[in-house]
């Protein structure tokens, strides 16, 4: 029997397939975007099928997606996985969910995941969810790459208009982009993958923050870390587990710990596709 765990996020879509014995047995990585916030159906479809293209047939898969956090996208997310490789052996869960169920031994336990996007989801002993955030880049992901990179545009536009004085973050902006005039960074929301290209901005910005990168971190931190706090408490806790690109940033990492000092951090450094292929053996072998 073969397993297929996907993870597809702001920036990536993963697959890692494994036989029943859980060996490796094929990954695949494709650099697109496909949160479901921000693309759209058919290029969504496109990108899955690339997919199928290179899997042989499966008996279960489970599907991590960030942006799949109402049930509607769920079931919209399930119809296309079902149609393009044609089995009813599938999960499919938010990026946050997938990594609770597979970190779960019995007791509560809570992430925050911190990429393009940024969300905190914990779980208690009966694996009751509770979140906070991870909304979406029009709405939320205080903290996350893309809120941060616009807040950095966002501050471009006002230097612009005259309304604040110049940072040298600016300059950098202007070269990462290939702009020779601020204005031109407008043509970036109308880019197919602008969600992907306006949030790589920010490892580049992270490392050497001038003092705007630096107030803008502290802001999106401190409300980040607001909402850790809230559910940690909820589930009397202490510990938090860290996910996503942002946390592999030094002075990002660190930032954080400042704010969440009295708690237990603890950095994940584990493949995500491979730890939902792992829950589809569990959930679909049959022994």
């Amino acid at each position: 029997m073969k397993f297929l765990g996907i993870d597809g996020g702001g920036t990536h879509i993963a697959a890692s397939l494994i036989n029943e014995s859980g060996d490796i047995l094929k990954k695949i990585e494709i650099e697109t975007g496909v949160n479901l916030t921000s693309v759209d159906q058919e290029r969504l479809k496109s990108i899955i099928s690339t997919v199928k293209t290179k899997i042989t047939e499966v008996d279960g898969i489970v599907v991590s997606f960030s942006g799949a956090g109402t049930s509607q996208r769920k079931i919209q997310l399930l119809d296309i996985f079902k149609e393009i490789f044609d089995i009813n052996n599938i999960f499919v869960y938010n990026d946050g969910e997938s990594i609770l169920y597979s970190l779960f031994k019995g007791n509560s336990l809570a992430i925050v995941i911190a990429g393009t996007g940024s969300m905190i989801m914990g779980m208690n002993e009966d694996q009751s969810i509770v979140r906070s955030g991870g909304w979406g880049h029009l709405f939320d992901d205080v903290g996350g790459g893309f809120w941060i990179s616009t807040r950095i545009i966002q501050e471009a536009f006002r230097y612009k208009d005259k309304l604040r004085e110049f940072d040298p973050i600016f300059n950098r902006l202007l070269k990462f982009y290939s702009c020779e005039e601020i204005e031109a960074l407008t043509s970036l929301q109308g880019r197919k993958d602008f969600k992907t290209i306006i949030s790589s901005f920010t490892k580049k910005a992270l490392e050497k923050p001038t003092n705007l990168v630096e107030e803008i971190i502290n802001e999106g931190i401190s409300d980040l870390t607001l909402r850790c706090k809230k559910i940690l408490d909820s589930l009397n806790i202490k510990d938090l587990y860290l996910s996503g690109s942002l946390f592999k940033s030094e002075y990002y990492l660190q930032k954080f710990q400042e704010f969440m000092l009295n708690y237990s951090l603890h950095p994940l450094n584990f493949d995500v596709s491979e730890q939902m292929a792992l829950l589809a053996r569990k959930y679909f072998l049959i022994k």
